[in-house]
């Protein structure tokens, strides 16, 4: 008895030293970039470096705040917002459809569907950019919400047709017999029982398009439409790297997307094992 109590404990010792170090790799780079943020120009080219910052200073705060900074965080609110409202309303219908419906071409239409998911931003780039530029709409917010939407409308289509077939249809049929329309149904019965993977595609289609990069910097030209991450980028100038501003910048990056899991990670690992655990 005090055999198995003693390897039990060995055991824990072991899960929380492994737990502590991967958490410690995790929060490195974290930890080191808030405390670069609070440091000044000359403590943070020191050699050698200093591992704390004091005495602290949110002078790259400060800096960035007022040189632009909060445009480029609504942008991103908009752009991110909008994209996952957009994916979340198409992945809905499209998704019940393949989940629920029998018709012809149905194998070939998913088909078509996940070749979406395995095109690269890369090679999409130049055709979206001269799609913006025929319908005028280059430097707005609706070609980057449409080129979000657009990538990742495929894979929470995927997603959320598992997690619909999930859902056992008797509760559909017994609304149906009850006179509830088929759209009723689905607005009433099924997306209450599909929260959690609701929230899962809106949870991953805001923080893709927060962390977009490569769209926004080739569709989009003036100041006023910039997002974060290619604001953050114009922080590597020709005359060196402003380490404190990027820093800075990229701490105030990941404030709402932190938030917004803390806020919602309940449903969203609930949906995240929901919808790897169904049939695709």
């Amino acid at each position: 008895m005090n055999r198995l109590r003693d390897s039990r404990t060995w055991v824990d010792v072991c899960r929380w030293v492994g737990v502590a170090v991967v958490g410690a790799i995790i929060l490195t780079p974290f930890l080191w970039s808030l405390g670069t943020s609070l440091k000044g120009k000359e403590d943070i080219l020191r050699m050698p470096p200093k591992l704390f910052p004091w005495p602290a200073t949110v002078e790259n705060y400060h800096g960035i705040l007022t040189a632009g900074f909060p445009r480029y965080l609504l942008n991103s609110t908009i752009v991110a917002v909008c994209s996952s409202v957009v994916v979340v309303l198409v992945s809905i219908h499209a998704g019940y459809a393949a989940a629920r419906y029998e018709f012809r071409g149905k194998s070939a239409m998913l088909f078509l569907i996940l070749t979406g998911m395995a095109m690269g931003e890369l090679s999409t780039v130049l055709p979206l950019y001269f799609f913006g530029s025929q319908l005028r709409i280059l430097d707005t917010y609706g070609v980057l919400i449409l080129a979000n939407s657009a990538f990742i409308a495929p894979l929470a289509i995927w997603f959320l047709q598992g997690y619909f077939r999930s859902i056992p249809p008797q509760m559909e049929e017994a609304a149906l017999i009850d006179g509830t329309t088929r759209a009723g149904a689905l607005y009433r019965i099924v997306l209450p029982s599909a929260l959690p993977g609701l929230v899962t595609v809106s949870l991953v289609s805001f923080i893709h398009s927060w962390n977009e990069f490569i769209l926004a910097l080739v569709l989009t030209s003036s100041g006023t439409m910039r997002t974060v991450p290619v604001g953050i980028h114009l922080f590597l100038t020709d005359y060196g790297v402003e380490w404190g501003s990027i820093t800075a910048a990229g701490i105030l990056s990941i404030v709402p997307v932190l938030a917004l899991f803390l806020l919602l990670q309940r449903h969203f690992l609930r949906g995240l094992t929901a919808g790897a655990t169904t049939g695709f």
